[in-house]
Order: structure tokens, then sequence, then C-alpha cells
């Protein structure tokens, strides 16, 4: 039996090299003899770690998910409390390198695509909204009332997910720092909508 620690740098070469797979190949493509070779293990522990293609490309999302949730997490510690800062920390990690590379986006989109039909899958995605929608509410309810972050805490999540694609598909044509000026431009319009509501008109409404 592989000692934990192998068994952990084996999980992660596989995710490595999938994620390296689909970006040459596309996950049609991203066959399992593939993604043994670019690995150098074999088929067999592929198969006894992740049992198949479907159990690779979910791990290599719980992979990126997990970077994207610490990439928030660091970036709201490192900025001020103050509200709209822990907002715009959101979209930031939401748009880092991490999640952007040509191999994250491919990753990301052969993701969704297969989310559609595959309900392990389509659960984890929905894990992710709710978390992103959690991350946005808590600091857009200290700017308006409850119903009205919540409202507002959807738009920004649409925002972040339709510039993110657009980004994504659009070969240059969008570039990432437009997307992120674009989802902050709104975060402030949706600020100054709110401007004047106090802890106390909020808890009234």
């Amino acid at each position: 039996m592989a000692r934990p620690g192998v068994e952990s740098i084996r999980r992660q070469q596989l995710i490595d090299a999938t994620m390296e797979v689909i970006e040459a190949h596309g996950f049609q493509g991203a066959t399992i003899g593939r993604i043994a070779e670019v690995s150098e293990l074999s088929v067999g522990i592929i198969s006894h770690y992740f049992g198949n293609k479907q159990g690779l490309l979910e791990a290599c999302m719980r992979h990126l998910l997990a970077s994207l949730q610490r990439d928030a997490a660091k970036l709201m510690s490192e900025r001020s409390k103050a509200p709209r800062e822990q907002l715009m920390a959101i979209v930031d990690a939401n748009f880092s390198g991490a999640q952007t590379s040509a191999q994250s986006a491919k990753t990301w989109l052969a993701f969704w695509t297969q989310a559609m039909h595959n309900p392990d899958l389509m659960r984890l995605q929905r894990v992710n909204e709710r978390r992103l929608l959690s991350n946005l509410i808590v600091p857009l309810r200290q700017l308006m009332p409850t119903e009205q972050a919540r409202a507002t805490a959807q738009t920004i999540a649409a925002l972040i997910d339709g510039f993110w694609l657009r980004a994504a598909l659009s070969e240059g044509r969008i570039e990432l720092d437009r997307a992120v000026a674009l989802c902050k431009t709104y975060v402030d319009q949706a600020i100054a909508a709110n401007a004047g509501h106090t802890e106390s008109s909020r808890t009234s409404l």
C-alpha cells in the first residue's frame, strides 16, 4: 500500500497531468492513456485513485476550487475590513492567475460542459455558486438591506462568471483587466445606490 505522502504526490501528479492534457487536447481528447503517459503513472493507478475520467475531472475542479478559496481568503485577510474592499478582494480572487491561466480556463470550460450531464459535477458547481454568493452577501449586508444584498450578490456573481467566460473565449478581445474593472464598477454603483442605509434602517425593513 502506498504511504500517505506518496498517495498525495501521485494524486497531484495525475491532476496536473489531466489539466495539461485537457489544455492540449480538450476533454474529449483527454484519454486515460494520454494522462497516464504525461503523468508517468500507470492506467491502473489512475483507476485506483479516481476510477475514470469523470473522477479525474472532479478532482481537478476540487483542486481549482480549493485554490480559489485560498486566494479569496488570503486577499480578504490582507485588505481593509471595510465591506467595499472585501468585495473587491473577492472579484480579484476570481480573476487571479490560478483561475485564468489557459490550463485552468480549459479545465473550467470542460467542467461546466460535463456538469450539465453529470449529477456529481453539478453538485460541485452548486457548492461553488453558494460559496461565492455567501462570501459576497456578508459584506453587502453591511451596506444595504438583506434582500437587496442578496439580489446584488446574484448580479455580481453573474458578472464575474459572464466576464470570466467572455475573457476565456474571446482570444484577447476582452482583457482580464477590463473584465475586473467592469465588475468593480458595478460594485461601486451598487454601493452608491444604497448609500445612506444604516444598520438600524436595514433591521427595520
